[in-house]
């Protein structure tokens, strides 16, 4: 079934939560978002780039996907601050504007 993608959210939220506990969730904006296609069947890939940020190991950061369609699917990543440090990065000759 194809995935028509209504939107992409970035967010900084909390690792661990408990019923009784209060969420902090920071809604990151992205700056850049490379591939701009609406729909997908299967084997997404794109690059969402944010703002250089640390964030403490009890964090989590956040991409997520939605439908369009009122079924309302939503695909979420979950990447650990440790992943973050250990990710490939970007020459800055490419990061350059010409």
């Amino acid at each position: 079934i194809r995935f028509d993608i209504d939107e992409i959210r970035v967010k900084l939220a909390d690792k661990k939560l408990t019923k009784a506990t209060n969420a902090q969730v920071i809604e990151l904006v992205p700056e850049l978002v490379l591939e701009t296609g609406k729909t997908f069947r299967h084997g997404y890939r794109n690059v969402v780039v944010v703002r250089k940020m640390t964030f403490p190991n009890d964090k989590v950061l956040t991409i997520e996907m939605t439908e369009k369609q009122i079924s309302g699917r939503a695909i979420s990543l979950n990447i650990d601050y440790e992943d973050v440090l250990s990710a490939d990065s970007f020459s800055t000759a490419l990061l350059e504007e010409e």
